[in-house]
């Protein structure tokens, strides 16, 4: 009885040491309600594209305001004197928005074309303020994969990068490739890989100087990818690296 005892704990032994070999557990916290921001991102980008900027690339006033981002993400701001803006750039593959930091008291730039050729429009990264806390880091992130989403024409649409929050949001994307009629389906071996994944939620650790944000995402164009983020916790909050690793690769197979 003592041996098959010994046995049993020796064999739960070495099962819980496989599961930490083979699903560490995560350092961080896990941003839960990471769903309900990245919605809110997408409910505050316009839908339409004013014909206007398609046809001259062209502000006349009236455009998406960039700084409604900061109604949603309430844990980043620009630096004080600084607003966001943008310049529609057009050509014959397509239109999409360049996001940079203009100080307030510039008149904005209604098109490309009136910006000096000796000019170059300042990176938005570098005016954005975080908070030193793990949604800021989260919100962050969601800023530099989502906020030029918007008034995307033709080619453009190429940025589709959409962040996964949970496994619910794994299989709607699963549901919504093959019942599209747009491209090629995930394959059975796809799904399979897909529906696999573990650790989808996105979570944030900080060290002392940097925070690393780890999300899952999804492309038409790639699949599906798990970003790691190093940010400078240090004003300017720049991002130091991304590395790269896809989970699931998956093509639509469509050629704009």
């Amino acid at each position: 009885m003592k041996k098959q005892t010994v046995f049993l704990l020796l064999v739960v032994f070495v099962f819980l040491l496989a599961c930490q070999f083979l699903f560490p557990p995560r350092n961080g916290t896990v941003i839960s309600d990471c769903k309900d921001i990245v919605t809110a991102v997408y409910d505050t980008q316009p839908v339409n594209i004013p014909k206007h900027l398609t046809e001259t690339g062209v502000k006349q006033g009236g455009e998406f305001d960039a700084n409604e981002y900061f109604n949603v993400l309430t844990h980043v701001s620009m630096q004080e004197g600084y607003v966001l803006d943008y310049v529609y750039l057009t050509d014959f593959l397509g239109s999409n928005p360049m996001l940079y930091a203009r100080p307030e008291e510039q008149t904005p730039y209604a098109s490309i074309g009136d910006v000096p050729e000796n000019v170059t429009l300042p990176d938005f990264h570098e005016r954005v303020i975080v908070d030193d806390v793990e949604q800021g880091y989260f919100e962050y992130v969601v800023m530099d994969i989502m906020a030029e989403q918007f008034y995307l024409y033709w080619h453009a649409n190429y940025n589709d990068t959409q962040i996964v929050c949970n496994r619910d949001e794994v299989n709607a994307i699963i549901s919504d490739i093959n019942s599209a009629d747009f491209g090629l389906e995930l394959d059975l071996a796809q799904q399979t890989k897909a529906r696999a994944m573990k650790n989808i939620e996105p979570i944030v650790n900080l060290t002392d100087t940097a925070a690393i944000v780890q999300v899952i995402t999804f492309t038409k164009w790639g699949g599906f990818y798990r970003l790691t983020y190093s940010i400078n916790r240090s004003f300017p909050h720049m991002i130091i690296d991304v590395k790269e690793e896809n989970l699931v690769p998956y093509d639509c197979g469509v050629m704009f």
